[in-house]
């Protein structure tokens, strides 16, 4: 999705996370190869702290998926050029998954945020 917006002024944070059985370390090299792109920063979080933060936040869309045993996964978030995470995340724009599923929508979020 990133190669549409080429010149595109975006951050991405990939959010590895233990959900799947098999799911034991860490992403490897070859799973982080997948998001190539250098505006990605791609990060491995063990005890779920970031998706634990994205549950409850007020104003937040609700997803329409991705919640196993009380964990988000799977899903992506969009927040507008300024948005600082403090204490707990502003609210996403954009809020849904499986990130596969709603690739459309995802891309249509980001480019109504780009000049």
């Amino acid at each position: 999705m990133l190669k549409q917006f080429p010149a595109g002024n975006i951050r991405v944070l990939v959010v590895w996370e233990p959900i799947l059985p098999t799911d034991l370390a860490a992403p490897s090299t070859a799973v982080l190869a997948r998001v190539s792109d250098p505006r990605a920063v791609q990060f491995w979080d063990q005890s779920h702290a970031v998706a634990a933060k994205l549950r409850n936040v007020p104003g937040q869309p609700q997803p329409g998926c991705c919640d196993r045993s009380g964990v988000l996964w799977d899903l992506a978030a969009v927040y507008p050029p300024g948005a600082l995470w403090t204490d707990s995340p502003p609210p996403a724009v954009f809020f849904n998954g499986a990130v596969v599923a709603v690739r459309p929508e995802l891309t249509d979020a980001v480019s109504r945020l780009l000049p």
